[in-house]
């Protein structure tokens, strides 16, 4: 923020934005700019009081003999280098603005939560094998995975079909060609994703780390720290990858789990080398690997979307589809949301037969 301020500051000064603003404006601006970075009375971002509160202290205030040492501002060569401004701004996005609340124990407590409140009315671990409707209803035919068996059949006036599209275009289904054409353009992204067990939270007590992610240029792209139980002694559990839509993707997605774990730990170890003597254990998730799913998310384009989704939410015959591939995001929020839509749509036709 800093060397931006200053740098449009600059152009202020030089009256490159005569043409564009007013005198009083321009004042207002420099104003402006100097509270937003820090900047002195000439409009510089240079060491001072004001900046070590902005970017940390040498020595912070204290009580001591040694009173607060400022500390030095990165050179903008330095700061643009460092490729952080391909990523700084994802925080002013809306779905990750503060405040931010998540569930104790992660988001598939929302999952859990779900399954509490419905008890036996959901039936675990069922792979549907076919779907079939006419004019009365539909029949959805599906295989207990666990227990085994015949192929059990469920039948019902409408349904609300939420198998992810990349698993339900390979379904043998009674959709027209419209609906199918629209499943089959609905693609996923290949994430991968990997959380990582320590002995002990290094990155708080050795490094004051409270949360927040490290960037990085690495195929792990990330490390996300854990924003609940601070200061708690014990293990801890990082996010010690997080890609998507790269060669490092299917990287990871095509090795064993004992390797892709191998690899990060290394590679973790170049930001945090506490990772070859704290590291214990971790977990890997590779979406497209999992037959359930079969991606992460939805990739539409805008010409995509302008043909298929308009389909892809509307009745066909007695089935409605809902995920968040049949909505205008990629977040468990948006699938609930698209579940509320296609309730809300049946619904409309119930009351209007």
């Amino acid at each position: 923020q800093g060397q931006a301020a200053e740098l449009l500051s600059m152009g202020a000064n030089t009256g490159a934005y005569d043409k564009a603003i007013t005198k009083e404006d321009k004042e207002l601006l420099l104003e402006a700019l100097r509270g937003w970075g820090a900047l002195d009375k000439d409009g510089r971002y240079v060491k001072s009081r004001a900046t070590a509160n902005r970017r940390g202290y040498e020595i912070a205030e204290g009580g001591g003999p040694i009173g607060p040492q400022y500390s030095d501002p990165m050179p903008l060569h330095d700061v643009l280098q460092s490729r952080m401004w391909a990523y700084i701004g994802q925080g002013f996005e809306t779905d990750h603005q503060s405040t931010i609340f998540q569930p104790v124990g992660g988001m598939g407590r929302i999952g859990d939560a779900f399954a509490r409140e419905l008890g036996p009315v959901i039936k675990l671990s069922c792979r549907v094998t076919e779907v079939k409707q006419d004019a009365n209803g539909v029949t959805v035919s599906y295989v207990d995975t666990l227990k085994g068996g015949p192929v059990q059949t469920a039948t019902a006036q409408y349904c609300i079909n939420t198998i992810p599209a990349p698993v339900l275009g390979k379904l043998p289904m009674q959709v027209s060609a419209k609906m199918q054409a629209a499943i089959q353009s609905t693609l996923y992204s290949t994430n991968f994703k990997a959380g990582l067990q320590f002995k002990r939270k290094f990155w708080e007590e050795d490094e004051a780390i409270y949360g927040g992610i490290t960037y990085t240029d690495m195929p792990i792209g990330l490390i996300g720290y854990p924003n609940t139980d601070y200061a708690q002694t014990g293990k801890g559990v990082l996010l010690g990858a997080y890609v998507g839509g790269r060669p490092a993707t299917h990287e990871f997605a095509s090795m064993a789990p004992e390797e892709r774990l191998k690899k990060i730990v290394a590679y973790g170890a170049q930001i945090h080398p506490q990772y070859n003597t704290e590291y214990e254990n971790g977990v890997t998730v590779a979406w497209s690997r999992l037959p359930w799913i079969a991606g992460c998310l939805s990739q539409w384009t805008a010409e995509r979307r302008a043909e298929h989704y308009q389909t892809l939410i509307s009745f066909d015959g007695r089935m409605l589809l809902a995920g968040e591939h049949a909505s205008y995001g990629i977040w468990q929020e948006h699938a609930i949301l698209s579940g509320l839509n296609a309730v809300k749509t049946l619904h409309q036709r119930v009351v209007a037969a």
